[in-house]
């Protein structure tokens, strides 16, 4: 009788601790959280304002050629824009000299000429446009000869835009510095 005794307390024990293991088995909890972290981004684009294809264009003429960059990307930016001027026979680049050709630029207090590139004075925003850089082309009565005749002026417009943030400029343009008039980020004041 002891021993169904000691066995019954023993099984009735076990049952116990199953029950009571398998309570606290039951509170439980998780936590997730998810941290995204999207990049920001640089993108720009040319206007050129309502530019038709000229025929016929006689030295001592003067045309309107409105060049200015808009910023489309969400981060602020820097921009600068080359404009070269090329002479073409038939669509290939010839070596005719383009000192006949005068690229009338504006702004000048906003767009800082440094080697070849015209640097825009401030940091960009998005859907922010940048004052004209280009107004007019102007071809001169000298200098330009018969050898001009049915040649085509074209005029290569190049933008480049780069994040203002963590003097980016240095590696994507391979710079030490921007012109002293430029815009100079700031921890916190930018994008």
């Amino acid at each position: 009788m002891k021993k169904t005794l000691l066995i019954g307390l023993l099984v009735f024990s076990l049952v116990a601790l199953l029950v009571v293991g398998g309570t606290m088995a039951w509170f439980t909890s998780e936590d997730e959280v998810t941290n995204k972290f999207t990049a920001g981004t640089v993108k720009i684009e040319i206007n050129e304002h309502e530019f038709e294809d000229i025929i016929d264009w006689n030295p001592g003429d003067t045309t309107d050629k409105d060049v200015s960059v808009k910023s489309l990307g969400s981060k602020g930016t820097y921009v600068r824009v080359s404009l070269t001027p090329v002479w073409l026979d038939g669509g290939t680049e010839t070596d005719l000299a383009t000192s006949n050709v005068t690229l009338n630029t504006v702004n000048s207090d906003k767009w800082i000429k440094s080697g070849d590139w015209y640097y825009y004075y401030k940091i960009m925003d998005k859907d922010q446009e940048t004052e004209l850089l280009l107004d007019s082309v102007t071809l001169a009565g000298s200098g330009t000869n018969n050898d001009y005749q049915g040649k085509t002026l074209r005029i290569n417009v190049k933008a480049e835009s780069v994040q203002a943030s963590h003097e980016a400029y240095k590696d994507a343009w391979n710079l030490t510095s921007l012109p002293a008039e430029v815009e100079i980020w700031t921890e916190g004041g930018a994008n």
